[in-house]
């Protein structure tokens, strides 16, 4: 078989060209530390990366979803500690009401006021906002003043609903990211705001005797006891609810390490490898190209 001046020129050509671009890609990979530097170098992996990173970027929404719930909790939370202290003290105040030393108009009104004050805590808390101006126990009705006074009837209403907004923070996990004033302070049909403006409107009513209380300080005593079982049973919940996301953000810090692991593997380069490969590469260059200059220079007059 023989060859021509053009054909070996260019299979050398060729050669050199091969061996500079294996030359090339060895710099480029040692230069950015990545072994792949487009997809087609390894099909398999890039598809391994794609999953890996759509798996890392799942996981930091559901860390940021965490994050935000942790906040709206923490801050529940803090509400229903305010709210079971003050109905605490509502209690010790009912009790209170029917003691011989608290029969006089004074003693009434003292204790009217305190009531009064714990009635208003109470409705501010009901109605707390959180830093985006959403009432926070308003259920989805998030615009919506929770607990309102009716101007004429003068008694205090749910506005809200009992929905809770759900928010994912796992794969198969969702978590309630608001608890409702309805499940805390309307449960089981009765309402500690109607309840106490009652009791505080008989202790300031002078034809309401001592002994005709009894019937506001048994139905005010009946309501605290189911309003502080509601506050702690929510209260329970949500305290469940933020040990729950604590153990899977837990689990999505150790699979992202997991994932940046097996990034790595496949993504980072081998430097010892790449060098050996872009010293073969470069071997083979020099062996083309001195090749090529000997060949070159052969010439049948040089013989003559």
């Amino acid at each position: 078989m023989r060859l021509s001046t053009a054909q070996l020129n260019s299979v050398m050509l060729t050669s050199m060209q091969t061996s500079t671009t294996g030359v090339n890609k060895s710099f480029m990979q040692m230069s950015s530390g990545e072994r792949m530097l487009k997809p087609s170098d390894d099909p398999l992996g890039s598809v391994q990366l794609m999953m890996l990173d759509r798996e890392q970027a799942n996981i930091n929404q559901f860390q940021k979803n965490i994050s935000n719930l942790e906040a709206q909790l923490g801050q529940a939370e803090s509400h229903l500690d305010a709210s079971n202290n003050a109905v605490l003290r509502a209690q010790e105040l009912v009790t209170s009401v029917l003691n011989g030393s608290n029969s006089t108009t004074a003693g009434r009104e003292a204790i009217a006021t305190e009531l009064d004050a714990i009635l208003e805590q109470l409705t501010d808390i009901a109605n707390s906002k959180n830093p985006n101006g959403d009432y926070i126990f308003a259920g989805t009705l998030t615009d919506t003043q929770p607990v309102a006074k009716d101007p004429a009837t003068g008694k205090y209403a749910f506005m809200g609903n009992n929905d809770q907004r759900m928010v994912q923070v796992a794969e198969s996990m969702t978590i309630p990211a608001n608890q409702t004033a309805g499940e805390i302070f309307f449960a089981g049909g009765s309402d500690i705001f109607n309840t106490l403006d009652q009791l505080v409107t008989d202790l300031r009513d002078p034809s309401v005797v001592q002994d005709e209380l009894k019937t506001s300080v048994t139905s005010a005593q009946s309501t605290i006891d189911d309003t502080m079982g509601s506050i702690n049973q929510v209260w329970t919940e949500v305290g469940g609810q933020r040990n729950a996301m604590t153990m899977v953000d837990g689990s999505h810090q150790d699979n992202k390490l997991l994932n940046d692991k097996l990034i790595g593997e496949v993504k980072d380069l081998d430097y010892s490898e790449a060098i050996l490969e872009m010293n073969t590469q470069m071997a083979a260059l020099q062996a083309t190209q001195m090749t090529y200059s000997k060949i070159q220079n052969l010439s049948l007059f040089k013989l003559m």
